[in-house]
Order: C-alpha cells, then structure tokens, then sequence
C-alpha cells in the first residue's frame, strides 16, 4: 500500500509537470499497423506529410533524421508498443507508436493490456487516465480507481461503488402493478323457509351463487420494504393500493333490492303470472383496498419463490345489481348500497411458484352486509395473479 501511495504521488507530480508543459509539447501518435496519424483525416496524405503538418502548427520543422528514427520505429517487428521522445529548442516531442488503435485517447486500457507493453519506462497522461510503467510495474489511475500491476499480482483501489462486488441474489419481486383474477364465493347460514305446500319444489337460498359465473378481479399497485435479506432469501413488509370487484351471480331468478329495513330479493312476473327466468343475475360491489402483505421471497430458480400471509382493510366504492330478461333481453340495473358494509377487512395469502402462475386466497373478516340490515355472510376470492 506505501508503494501505491508513492505512486500515486508521482502520478500526481507528473499530471501538474504535464500541465505546465502542455503548451510547449507535441503528443503524436501513430497507429504502426495502417501507418496513420491517429486523431486527424489522412486526405490521401502520407505518414510524412502528417507529421510535417502537425509539426508546422507548433511552429517545429520535422527534420530528416527524426523521420527517419520513426521510420525504423514502425518497421521494427515487435508485439508491443513503442515511443520516441526528442526535443528541439524549447518544446518537448513525443511520439507514441501503436501496433493497434489501444492507444487512441478515448479508449480505456484495461489493466489486462498492460503486459503487452513492450517498453520498460513510460510515463502515458490521456483521456483514458494516467499510466506509469517501470520495469515489471505498472500503475494506472483512471476515474473509476488506482490500478497497479507487479508481476502477475493486480491490487485495485475503487473510488466509490466497487462495481466488481458480488451481484444482489435474483430474488423474486412482489413489486409493480399486479392483476388478480378469480372466483368468489359467500360463507354464511341464512334462515330456513318452510315449504309454501306439500310437494312443492324445495326452495333456493337467496344467496345461492353460481360457483362459475361469480368472478373477482383486482388491480393493484404494490410496493415493498426489506426488513432482512440473505444470499437466497429475504423477508419483506409488502403493500399498495389497489381497486377490487366482487360479482356475486345468483342461481336463481330473484332480483337483489334494498327494502325498508334490510336487503331483499324480488320476483318478476310475466301478464300470465309465471316467474320471468334471467339469463343474468348478480350484485358486484367494488372497493378501494390497501393491502399489507410481510412476505418471503427466495431465488427465481427456486420451486417456491414466494410466500405471503397479511390482511387488507377496504373502503366500498359503489354497489349495484344487473340482471336481463332471458326471452326478452330487457335489463334491470339498480345502484344502491344494498345495506353493504362501508368497511370490509380480512386476511390474504399469495404463493408465487416456479413455471405456475401466482395463486391468491382472500377471506373477509367482516360480515357484507351492516347488522340486523341481512344475514351473516362473508365473502372470499380465489385465483391466480396474471401481471
């Protein structure tokens, strides 16, 4: 570490020496395989006719000895790079030969290149950082850190972030906006009716539902704090926003309205007296609903990669039934709360396994309808999450 200090401090030294002279030197150089001045546009111009004009712009004249020193620079057969320093009068020159374009100045060189260096003294500033060589070490300072290279033993200094550390673990993301889809079912006793006359049909509770035409669906927005997180595991506190619908369908004809006192369900009839069939007949309630939702989740390459148990509070948005007419077609649609509860709470359990889709199972704690306004019925949704 003594040894990267000093030279960083020689770096440093040699940056402000660079800066003082920067306006009496001349920094070429020269890509050795296509024999072009690198940084300028050939125009059907020789090597030569380059560097003459190059030269000429700091007011230098390249003489015939200097040219030819280059020239033997390049055909020289050697792997690594090379350069040629000379002065003359007052300003410095140095002419940095490159087998490659590596040493364009816009272009970083890795710590890996540097054994390619066939020189043995170099000090190189550029866009690309500042690198010393001497002998078997090297040194290079670049805006991410320090490297410094003795033999084949690389120490690297990091400013900031070291972007080398390990990647967090891929761990499943209960995060963004999640569509559920599923069914939805009512749990409850409601009173029993005696039959009107002997060998009369038995009778069809009102809150009988078709299991296949009773659908949830939810829209939610979720986000997530992590509480503990290992190299394949983490525990999370999720929650969002998000508006749920309920779509409670009935078995049977009779039409879900608000009475006087309590919830009621009413039959149409035809002129002939007979009961009117519905080929559609239900009561949906949306709500407004926040979620909490503590989770484990584990590796995207595991068989489960989630599990969440929590709770939801929820405020009812609007309530209202749809039924239509089997022969005719005529809708009845009426908005009313229904005696609804304006608050539902309850808990829920997600599982998010691997090439299945998420399931869900949601169950309210809080009976549907207000007290003594229906009966005692609590709603609950199944299904899968498809976003």
């Amino acid at each position: 570490m003594k040894k990267i200090i000093a030279i960083i401090c020689l770096v440093l030294s040699t940056m402000s020496l660079y800066a003082k002279e920067a306006q009496d030197s001349l920094l070429l150089k020269i890509n050795k395989r296509d024999q072009t001045l690198v940084g300028t546009k050939t125009a059907n111009r020789t090597l030569r006719e380059e560097l003459e004009i190059a030269f000429d712009k700091k007011g230098l004249v390249l003489t015939d000895s200097l040219w030819q020193n280059i020239r033997q620079a390049i055909k020289t057969d050697s792997d690594g790079d090379s350069s040629i320093s000379v002065r003359i009068g007052n300003s410095s020159v140095k002419i940095g030969i490159f087998k490659s374009a590596i040493g364009k100045e816009s272009e970083v060189r890795s710590p890996e290149s540097w054994k390619n260096s066939g020189k043995k003294e170099e000090v190189r500033v550029g866009l690309d950082g500042v690198h010393v060589k001497d002998g078997n070490e090297e040194t290079h300072v670049t805006w991410d850190g320090v490297y410094h290279r003795e033999g084949n033993e690389v120490t690297k200094v990091i400013w900031g972030k070291d972007s080398t550390k390990t990647k967090r673990p891929n761990l499943y993301s209960r995060k963004g906006l999640n569509f559920y889809l599923g069914l939805n079912a009512l749990t409850g006793v409601e009173p029993e009716l005696a039959t009107p006359y002997p060998g009369a049909p038995a009778y069809i509770p009102n809150f009988t539902l078709d299991p296949m035409g009773s659908r949830y669906a939810s829209l939610e927005i979720s986000r997530f704090v992590t509480l503990s997180e290992g190299k394949k595991s983490a525990f999370r506190l999720g929650y969002g926003l998000e508006i749920d619908w309920y779509n409670f369908r009935f078995d049977h004809n009779r039409i879900a309205t608000k009475g006087p006192n309590s919830v009621q369900f009413t039959t149409i009839t035809s002129s002939t007296g007979k009961e009117v069939a519905m080929s559609k007949n239900k009561m949906s309630v949306s709500y407004l609903t926040l979620p909490i939702m503590p989770h484990f989740v584990f590796d995207k390459k595991s068989a489960v990669q989630m599990v969440a148990i929590g709770g939801y509070v929820s405020y009812r948005i609007d309530t209202w039934t749809k039924a239509i007419e089997e022969e005719s077609g005529n809708l009845r649609k009426e908005t009313s709360n229904l005696y609804v509860n304006p608050f539902r709470y309850g808990v829920r359990a997600e599982f998010a396994l691997r090439h299945f889709p998420d399931l869900f199972f949601s169950y309210d704690l809080s009976p549907l309808f207000e007290p003594g306004k229906g009966p005692e019925m609590r709603g609950l949704a199944f299904g899968i999450r498809l976003l």
